[in-house]
């Protein structure tokens, strides 16, 4: 069930539980009318529900860690650095927060058995962080 539409607040990730909500729409950056996500999470941790594509639409695969995970071409980002990273690369490049639908688990969440994110470099928290402030820079 869509509880509300809302745009990302670092405040979210805090918030000890969230209205259930619907599927993502899952669609590359070309198509810019709309675009939502999926924020999942249980009472343990969160993932940004992104397509794989965009993450190399945006130029950041590369920065995503192991502690996400992938499964039918979607990556569920975790929600301490690799979820931050997508959202500023999103707000870099298009100029505004992406839109996501949240969704509570109770209990673990069935995330957690997906295939780890085949992180392909080991980026240290200071390196996202560093591109994260790269990102933010130009807004």
């Amino acid at each position: 069930m869509i509880s509300a539409w809302r745009a990302f607040e670092p405040s979210m990730l805090d918030s000890p539980s969230c209205p259930p909500a619907g599927p993502a729409i899952t669609t590359t950056l070309e198509n810019l009318k709309v675009k939502q996500f999926s924020f999942h999470h249980d009472g343990g941790h969160g993932w940004l529900q992104v397509p794989e594509q965009s993450l190399k639409d945006l130029g950041i695969e590369h920065y995503v860690s192991d502690c996400s995970y992938l499964k039918d071409k979607q990556v569920y980002l975790e929600e301490d650095m690799d979820a931050s990273l997508f959202i500023a690369a999103w707000k870099a490049e298009k100029g505004s927060q992406p839109d996501w639908f949240d969704f509570f688990e109770d209990g673990e969440s069935k995330i957690r058995s997906f295939d780890r994110y085949p992180a392909k470099a080991d980026r240290s928290f200071k390196q996202v962080m560093n591109k994260i402030g790269e990102l933010n820079k130009g807004l």
